[in-house]
């Protein structure tokens, strides 16, 4: 085990309030290295150990791969680097008070390499484990061996930002795995495998070379041999998100033609699994991951949905002891369909609890009694409703962005293909089975593109349904489209909505509501939300005064019963 690694893994023992990357909350980063570390990346931080009464995170101990960094109220910062140290020592020194009571008191000391003894503890170290900060200490002594092995990498680097190669081993891996069950990339797994390559920030050259590897079999590398390239050259503080986040890919790219929860048929993925020898229950909450990201869109949850769902996909997570950053915070960030990318950072903590940050504090009575009549206004039109689709909304943006890049470069690859058809139907005869073979590959690129562009019309459609009333709320309908001149948007609305029969919990007569069709065309639905702008459905003031004066109308025909 690597020193990162060590510290990562035994850290959690030395203290009652440790963080460890990568969860360790924003907030309390900034406050440590702010206080305690100001000359290091926060980037190379592993753990925090908070000392502090309060949890501010201001006074403790910051530790990297290559030493730790120490700060206590009224005493200046230290650094102690573990090259420098030869041994950490546990003493307990007793006093006897003029009472006649025994005061004990704990020390920790560091032997340097220079024979000078340090004491590391002081009055003030609270909330630190004596004994087991000793331990750990002397365990990444031992770790790093004779070599004194100590180094510092990132803990937060996606593959994005990784060098190109290591891009190419990533991808490579996942189009063997393509092969693996077919001999052939299909057009689906082919445009999703060009959404993730536009998602990790692929240059021209790179993209050129692994679309031949895409498209021909024979250029497959041996998949130990990229692994190992990975193994060899992913910094160390990355290296497992990295190996979760291609599990997670692959399993992704399995699920477009099998069923996922039969992932353990497939010996590719088997093999992967024991290589990077990720456990069954780490493999499940990928599984898990996926699906939660999935059903934010099939099943329309909206902002407060999607809080509980990453609640309970956190708790799992926590349970089999795997940081829910390491599924999310990865070189994909999240399988192949850029779902769930706001939802999994908004569980880091990352931009605030799905992207909406706390109320500022101080502000004043009268101006929090007007947020909260005109939140309640909200409530009753049901524009609140419709304003709990934020998160759900920038995911919808995301995919559409990355779908639409993804077919920049499939017609690409396509308007290439078909220069290459050309030429060699120019050469005649003798070039007929390359002939045949580019008509394939033209085919296949084809349906791929058509297949991305499928996805961007559900984006498209899905974004706009979010901004539109899932039931009509036909007091405010009626009162709104009053006026004889907008008697067709009345009539347009209802035709894009279907009747439907719902029965009273109370036992009284059954009602009927009118629903969203929600298998129109892209067209209708952006026409319908034009409508209701137009009549002002969703603006709070008309929307409150519609619904209040159609309320008021029926009051009046109920009493004058008519």
């Amino acid at each position: 085990m690597s020193v990162e690694n060590y510290i990562k893994s035994n850290i959690k023992n030395a203290g009652d309030k440790v963080y460890v990357v990568p969860e360790i909350p924003e907030k309390k980063l900034n406050n440590a290295i702010s206080a305690i570390a100001p000359s290091i990346n926060p980037e190379y931080v592993l753990a925090i150990i908070d000392s502090t009464l309060f949890g501010s995170a201001k006074e403790g101990l910051i530790f990297t791969g290559e030493g730790m960094y120490k700060k206590y109220s009224f005493e200046e910062r230290e650094e102690y680097r573990f090259e420098n140290i030869k041994k950490a020592e546990y003493e307990v020194t007793k006093k006897i008070k003029d009472n006649g009571k025994v005061e004990e008191k704990e020390h920790i000391y560091l032997q340097m390499d220079d024979d000078n003894k340090i004491e590391l503890s002081s009055s003030y170290l609270m909330n630190v484990k004596y004994k087991e900060l000793v331990k750990v200490i002397n365990g990444i002594i031992n770790e790093a061996g004779e070599d004194k092995q100590y180094i510092a990498t990132s803990q937060m680097l996606p593959l994005a930002s990784m060098d190109n190669d290591i891009k190419d081993a990533y991808v490579k891996i996942i189009c063997n795995f393509a092969y693996s069950d077919d001999n052939e990339i299909d057009s689906k797994e082919y445009a999703e495998i060009i959404s993730l390559i536009v998602r990790i920030d692929y240059n021209s050259e790179n993209r050129l070379k692994i679309r031949s590897y895409m498209c021909d079999k024979s250029e497959c590398e041996n998949t130990d041999d990229l692994i190992q390239y990975i193994n060899n050259n992913v910094p160390e503080g990355s290296l497992e998100v990295i190996r979760k986040s291609l599990i997670k890919d692959i399993i992704y790219i399995y699920k477009i033609n099998n069923d996922i929860n039969n992932w353990k048929e497939n010996r590719f993925i088997v093999d992967l699994q024991e290589k990077f020898n990720i456990e069954d229950e780490h493999v499940r909450l990928i599984l898990e991951a996926i699906k939660n990201d999935e059903e934010i869109l099939s099943m329309r949850k909206n902002d407060s949905e999607i809080k509980k769902s990453m609640k309970d996909l956190a708790a799992k997570a926590g349970a089999v002891g795997v940081p829910l950053a390491a599924i999310y915070f990865s070189g994909s960030v999240v399988g192949m369909s850029a779902a769930g990318i706001t939802s999994g950072l908004a569980t880091l903590g990352m931009g605030g609890l799905l992207g909406f940050s706390g109320m500022v504090t101080g502000v004043g009575v009268v101006v929090l009694l007007g947020v909260g009549a005109y939140k309640g206004i909200k409530k009753v039109t049901g524009i609140g409703e419709l304003e709990n689709n934020k998160q759900r909304e920038m995911m919808l943006q995301a995919i559409i962005k990355n779908s639409q890049k993804s077919l920049d470069y499939l017609i690409d690859d396509v308007n290439e293909i078909s220069r290459l058809l050309m030429d060699e139907m120019r050469n005649g005869l003798e070039s007929s089975k390359k002939i045949e073979k580019l008509s394939a590959l033209l085919s296949m690129m084809s349906k791929g593109a058509k297949a991305t562009s499928e996805k961007i019309n559900y984006a498209e459609s899905e974004s706009v349904i979010s901004h539109l009333p899932k039931k009509l709320d036909m007091l405010r309908l009626e009162e709104l489209t009053s006026e004889p001149t907008k008697q067709k948007f009345r009539e347009y609305i209802l035709a894009c909505y279907e009747e439907q029969e719902v029965n009273r919990e109370d036992g009284d007569e059954s009602s009927i509501e009118f629903i969203l069709n929600d298998k129109l065309s892209l067209n209708q639905f952006e026409q319908l939300y034009a409508v209701f702008e137009a009549i002002g459905y969703t603006n709070v003031t008309d929307a409150a005064f519609a619904s209040a004066k159609g309320a008021a109308k029926n009051l009046v025909k109920s009493v004058l019963g008519k």
